[in-house]
């Protein structure tokens, strides 16, 4: 064979296959719209009016569409319905399985729904009854739970019934000043209202500062700002003798300075810790009145004291 006829065969055979076109892919199929209210009605009769006239297969098919796989009927009443007439139907299909299912589902959402021996078939009174036996434990705890939830209700009515007969809760409040925590002498624990500390502050205060105090003018009225120093032994008027120098005065002013500096250091020492504990314990307002409208915290005792910014009171209850 000759090159020429080689390469005119070549030639056909790719102009008889020509160029390679992919094909376009096929366009997903357009999902079915969701049926409206209207159409689900309309279905929902049709498989009612099939029920009526004894076509159950029929009935099936138009009805089990409207539970499954979602419930499309939006009345209660017409779902139970709905299973109702699927379970008497599957059940003349001689389908006990599917009837069971229905039968189930019915129960779960109507507890006390049951059929009436004088108008429903026999056949259909015994299957439910039997369903309705073999889930009495779960019927039982659902109307548990039911008579839970319609009791709670009604004492949460009961309780919405007695609040609004109430007359409304008056609460008085005693509003403190925060400079009171500084004031010593157990201002702040009578502010604060822990009165046994204030009490005890008070007095311990009081004590030391009368010690201090006490000592100071004992000390400045018998020896003055500085106490005389006395010869033992007549001097004639000449120097006395060191060892003969009467220094007694000068120790009792000492000692007196001393029990004052103590006692005076104490007393602030303890002022700051009623200062300190005033401030832990400070509560800018405390309520004075309770539900009934009587004074929830009373004083211990008749006598009161009151601090403020501008002075010192005391009052007494008889």
């Amino acid at each position: 064979m000759s090159v020429g006829l080689v390469v005119a065969a070549m030639a056909s055979v790719l102009v008889a296959a020509g160029p390679t076109v992919p094909k376009p892919a096929p366009s997903p199929a357009p999902s079915s719209p969701a049926p409206t209210s209207a159409a689900v009605r309309e279905a929902f009769d049709r498989g009612r009016t099939a029920f009526g006239r004894a076509e159950y297969q029929r009935a099936i098919e138009i009805l089990r569409p409207l539970l499954y796989p979602e419930e499309l009927l939006e009345s209660d009443s017409e779902i139970v319905q709905a299973h109702r007439m699927l379970g008497v139907a599957y059940l003349f299909e001689n389908k006990p399985e599917e009837a069971r299912r229905e039968f189930e589902k019915l129960i779960r959402r109507r507890q006390d729904f049951r059929f009436d021996p004088l108008l429903d078939p026999q056949r259909v009174v015994d299957f439910f009854n039997e369903v309705l036996k073999e889930n009495k434990a779960l019927t039982d705890e659902m109307n548990r739970r039911r008579l839970e939830r319609e009791r709670a209700a009604a004492e949460e009515r009961e309780r919405a019934a007695a609040r609004a007969r109430m007359p409304p809760t008056i609460v008085r409040y005693e509003r403190h000043s925060y400079v009171v925590n500084f004031v010593p002498f157990g201002a702040g624990q009578f502010q604060n209202g822990h009165r046994k500390k204030g009490w005890f502050f008070f007095g311990t205060e009081a004590l030391l500062g009368a010690v201090s105090l006490g000592a100071f003018a004992t000390n400045f009225t018998l020896y003055g700002l500085t106490p005389d120093r006395r010869c033992n032994i007549p001097t004639n008027g000449g120097e006395c003798p060191p060892a003969q120098i009467d220094h007694s005065q000068e120790n009792t002013s000492r000692t007196l300075t001393g029990v004052q500096v103590i006692s005076g250091g104490v007393f602030f020492a303890v002022a700051i810790w009623g200062v300190i504990d005033a401030i832990i314990n400070f509560q800018p307002e405390v309520p004075l009145a309770d539900s009934a409208g009587k004074v929830a915290r009373t004083p211990s005792s008749d006598l009161q004291f009151t601090f403020s910014p501008g002075g010192i009171g005391a009052a007494w209850r008889f």
